[in-house]
C-alpha cells in the first residue's frame, strides 16, 4: 500500500485526469513528501499517474514518467516559490525537472535520461519575466 504524509487519496482523484496514490510509486511520494518538508508550504498537484492509453490520445508519447507514476506536476505561479520547490527537488534527488509558466514537472524515472531540466514555454507564452 502507497503511503503518504502530506498528501491525500482525494487529492489524487481531483486531479486531470483523476487518479488514485496507489498508483504512484512509493518512492516518489517519500521523495514528494520530503520535498514539502523541505519547502515548508502545501506543494498542489496538478497531475500525477497516467495511462499509457490517455497519454497516447493527448498526442504524447506514452512514454512518460507519469505512466509509470514517477512523476507529478505541481502549480507554481510565483518566482518565490519556483526556486524553492526546485531547490527541494534536487535537494531529495529528483534530477528530473520541468517548468513550465504555471507549473513545475519532477520526476525520478530512471528510465529516462538523467541529470535534466528542460522549459514548456514558447515564445508566445512569456509576457514578462519575474523576478
Amino acid at each position: 500500500m502507497i503511503k503518504a504524509k502530506y498528501f491525500s487519496e482525494r487529492e489524487f482523484n481531483r486531479l486531470s485526469p483523476a487518479c488514485s496514490l496507489q498508483d504512484m510509486a512509493q518512492d516518489t511520494m517519500t521523495m514528494l513528501d520530503r520535498m514539502r518538508a523541505l519547502c515548508g508550504f502545501p506543494i498542489v498537484l496538478t497531475c500525477a499517474f497516467r495511462t499509457k492509453e490517455w497519454d497516447l490520445a493527448k498526442g504524447r508519447s506514452g512514454n512518460s514518467a507519469h505512466t509509470r507514476g514517477k512523476a507529478v506536476d505541481i502549480l507554481c505561479n510565483d518566482s518565490a516559490k519556483r526556486f524553492k520547490i526546485v531547490w527541494a527537488a534536487r535537494e531529495v534527488g529528483f534530477n528530473r525537472i520541468g517548468i513550465g509558466s504555471n507549473f513545475i514537472h519532477v520526476d525520478n524515472d530512471t528510465t529516462l535520461p538523467q541529470n535534466v531540466m528542460w522549459h514548456y514555454y514558447n515564445s508566445t507564452d512569456i509576457t514578462h519575466i519575474d523576478g
